[in-house]
């Protein structure tokens, strides 16, 4: 059966770091083009919910002014 929960604060830290070098880091150009991209596409759809609000705030006045 498996022993759970009671490894040695060395045991835990073994493993830590264990998996820790088994981490594939991004260079720091694809960091920096997916950031760009992010921004990009968070500016792009924030203008898009702008557009749409103010469709759609139009046609609820233009109703209620019938």
């Amino acid at each position: 059966m498996a022993d759970t929960g009671k490894k040695t604060m060395s045991q835990r830290f073994t493993g830590l770091k264990a998996e820790f070098s088994k981490i594939i880091w991004p260079e720091a150009s694809t960091v920096g083009k997916q950031t760009i991209a992010v921004i990009v596409t968070s500016i792009v759809v924030a203008l898009i919910i702008v557009i749409l609000d103010y469709v759609i705030q139009y046609g609820v006045d233009f109703l209620v002014n019938l």
